[in-house]
């Protein structure tokens, strides 16, 4: 199936679609998939069958995002779904743009100068991997609030709507702080993230209450994460790498009894490291929360595959819708690629999704229907014939 076909099926199950954006999406969705370089709007002028006007018009109209992405995740994914969310830095030069500012960059592992997207997206346990749904340019204003409270507020504010596809929410440690915490679990959401390995937490007391006057004992000490008590915690696997708890505590930095996970590494027998991951639901199952945890990192391969290979970072427009058209027409892009590309074929055939194998394809596709083109010959049957299909693969890993 051609990506435009694949495209046009998704979009005439929305509503509220001009036929002109209608052809649009479709073209711009192979155009990213199709061309090489920088994807703004000079490059798409030489690329593309528009003139460069018209792409700038076109990225300054509205467009839902969401309800494309929402009905690409209910056609191509499993019945088990998590949100992760995550915020990624854009680079962005000079001061004009709405929204610029020193953001944290984990690749330079230092703030830098330009902008920020706040990203939701879906994970998919059954097929292990993550869908995008909506990103936004973060707009925070130093000294207003704290930029958790800016991200606690922007998922909040689509609560409703986020829990029609899921009500668990998966988080990097950075967000594990009690304001945040309080925010998401008031808005209706179970949250899993990982804490510090200095976290002071406290066992449940399970013994009989003394008699008498005076508040029943809730806490049965401290919790040492490298010498975990069996009577509290249960040990749900065991091997020669690491050691996993689970148990029912308290964290005190969060005012709240979490199920908590206690990994073990170890190390010539011995403890080397532990790692606390916590659920605020406590009837989860302690297996899900490190399944789940460990999902997140799901999103970072969005981000890494668009940044690397459909342009999320070129935009040269300094307009906030036309940025935001940009940023989510990657990342959707991409979601378009993974169902046409790997979450079609049976879940047994699969190999590693590979978007770099996915965009050479395309090129090659583009290049070699343009030269056919050139030469006067019939499109349809030089495309049928297997020499030229083996060329379409020409230059990929897993050809």
């Amino acid at each position: 199936m051609k990506v435009e076909t694949f495209t046009g099926a998704i979009l005439q199950k929305m509503s509220g679609i001009g036929k002109s954006q209608y052809k649009f999406i479709i073209h711009i969705v192979h155009l990213f998939l199709s061309m090489r370089g920088r994807k703004n709007y000079l490059m798409m002028a030489r690329y593309g069958t528009y003139c460069e006007q018209s792409y700038r018009q076109n990225f300054k109209k509205d467009f839902d995002f969401k309800a494309m992405n929402k009905q690409l995740i209910s056609d191509c994914c499993g019945q088990e779904l998590i949100w992760l969310f995550d915020p990624s830095y854009i680079s962005k030069s000079g001061k004009s743009t709405p929204g610029t500012g020193y953001f944290w960059s984990g690749c330079a592992g230092s703030p830098k100068w330009g902008l920020e997207l706040s990203a939701l997206a879906v994970a998919d346990i059954e097929n292990h991997t993550a869908m995008h749904y909506h990103a936004v340019q973060t707009q925070y204003m130093k000294g207003e609030e704290t930029l958790r409270a800016y991200y606690a507020k922007l998922i909040c504010a689509q609560a409703k709507e986020l829990q029609k596809i899921s009500k668990v929410m998966s988080f990097d440690a950075f967000f594990s702080k009690y304001a945040f915490v309080n925010s998401i679990c008031g808005a209706g959401f179970t949250l899993i993230s990982r804490m510090a390995c200095n976290t002071y937490m406290r066992y449940a007391y399970s013994k009989p209450q003394k008699p008498g006057r005076g508040r029943d004992k809730e806490y049965d000490g401290k919790i040492d994460t490298k010498n975990v008590s069996t009577q509290h915690f249960t040990v749900i696997k065991s091997d020669d790498e690491e050691i996993v708890y689970e148990g029912i505590g308290h964290i005190r930095s969060l005012k709240k009894w979490c199920k908590i996970i206690i990994v073990n590494t170890l190390k010539d027998g011995k403890v080397n490291k532990a790692f606390i991951y916590f659920s605020t639901d406590r009837d989860i199952g302690g297996e899900q929360i490190y399944q789940y945890y460990r999902l997140r990192y799901q999103i970072e391969f969005l981000f890494r595959d668009t940044k690397g290979f459909l342009g999320l970072e070129d935009s040269q427009s300094r307009q906030e819708n036309a940025l935001d058209f940009h940023f989510n027409v990657a990342l959707s892009t991409l979601n378009i690629a993974k169902a046409m590309h790997w979450l079609a074929v049976p879940k047994e055939e699969r190999g590693a999704f590979s978007m770099a194998d996915i965009k050479t394809q395309y090129i090659n596709e583009l290049m070699l229907d343009k030269l056919i083109c050139i030469y006067g010959k019939d499109p349809v049957v030089e495309k049928n014939n297997p020499k030229i299909r083996k060329l379409y693969q020409l230059g990929r890993i897993a050809a």
